[in-house]
């Protein structure tokens, strides 16, 4: 199961922010850090359903030493490959 790993940023006018550095288009805003962190899997499995939809090839996680991961066991980048289908974009 991969683990991608989160950057955790405190916005100045209150709130949390999380980055996937392996999938930049996957960001959280949430009032605490327990809340972020909680909605950041199903965020970053709905940003990877549409790297799967628009044939791309699933990242990598990598390894940031000491940074909190979020898990999913819906994509293995390691099973998963991209693939022509004809008629989509």
């Amino acid at each position: 199961m991969p683990a991608y790993p989160v950057r955790i940023i405190k916005l100045d006018h209150a709130g949390i922010l999380v980055r996937f550095p392996d999938v930049p288009e996957a960001v959280v805003c949430g009032e605490t850090e327990q809340e972020v962190l909680e909605n950041a899997r199903p965020v970053l499995e709905a940003v990877l359903q549409g790297y799967v939809a628009q044939g791309r090839a699933l990242p990598e996680p990598s390894d940031l030493e000491g940074a909190p991961k979020v898990a999913t066991d819906r994509f293995d980048p390691g099973k998963w490959r991209p693939t022509f289908l004809p008629g989509r974009l």
